[in-house]
């Protein structure tokens, strides 16, 4: 391995033997040494892989540098101990980018934790009822946390992690997720509103339209993602279940109007479909 950039004394960008671009991490890893120095790969404790190219955009590693200099070494090593408890739990690919964006809000949430700032989440309960599986999961993170901290973080802040943990496993830009979050809770709204009644988030029918409104979510979200080919999703008749198409509608009116988000007919027959497995259609 040799050094490209030396970021501080734990942490340096290297190209290994094979070409590739890293981060390399270990305790004292570059004392002493400059670019072009060679470092020993024993003494190496974690590594993170670049996308290639970004060594090329020097604006994407000054950011990156500025970040890893403001981040102690712990935090990055709690982080990847989080990011492959993640990996055998979920056994799917984790987008290596977690890890720094992990350790910096793990950094962050640790000074406030120092100060005694209170941390606030809005859409705590919408992550624990959406998130179920990775809410869990951010609660073993912040167990590994207190192990190495001894200090133990709110749910609010399992609530922040639950979404660095989905960020880190769906094609979705944290951005997007945020506001994916807040649409999906607000057709739950319109649903619950529109029956008066309150949904039992503990049914396989609302555990089957909350991961459907994620995922249609996902999709109006992204403009790379295109329409959905509408022949290929399930039709049921309008005149059969008029109130649960009359709800699919009023969800399609708020999204245009809060979100600029069209949805199609056959996305609102789908919404129908799964309403009525939700609430059946009262009044029939």
């Amino acid at each position: 391995m040799v050094i490209k950039r030396v970021f501080n004394n734990n942490v340096a960008m290297v190209t290994s033997d094979d070409g590739s671009e890293l981060i390399v991490i270990g305790r004292g890893l570059c004392f002493g040494r400059h670019a072009g120095d060679a470092i020993d790969e024993a003494s190496v404790e974690k590594t993170y892989a670049l996308q290639e190219g970004t060594s090329q955009d020097s604006r994407t590693i000054d950011r990156l540098a500025h970040l890893l200099e403001s981040i102690p070494t712990v935090n990055l090593v709690i982080s990847e101990d989080i990011v492959q408890m993640l990996r055998r739990e979920l056994n799917v690919d984790i987008n290596d980018k977690i890890l720094i964006a992990l350790a910096d809000h793990i950094s962050l949430a640790l000074e406030r934790e120092r100060k005694g700032v209170p941390c606030e989440n809005p859409l705590l309960l919408e992550i624990q009822q959406f998130y179920r599986k990775e809410y869990a999961l951010a609660g073993r993170a912040l167990q590994i946390i207190k192990e190495y901290m001894g200090i133990q973080m709110s749910e609010e802040e399992q609530g922040f992690i639950t979404l660095h943990i989905v960020n880190a496993t769906m094609p979705q830009r944290s951005d997007r997720l945020i506001v994916s979050v807040q649409l999906v809770r607000d057709v739950l709204a319109i649903v619950s509103e529109h029956y008066a009644t309150t949904l039992d988030v503990t049914s396989l029918p609302y555990e089957r339209f909350v991961r459907h409104l994620q995922f249609f979510a996902q999709r109006a979200l992204d403009p790379a993602a295109g329409q959905v080919n509408g022949d290929a999703l399930f039709r049921i008749d309008e005149t059969a279940y008029p109130r649960a198409f009359s709800c699919a509608e009023s969800i399609a009116d708020h999204l245009a109007s809060t979100y600029n988000v069209v949805v199609t007919d056959a996305e609102k027959s789908y919404l129908a479909y799964h309403i009525v497995n939700l609430l059946g259609e009262p009044g029939l």
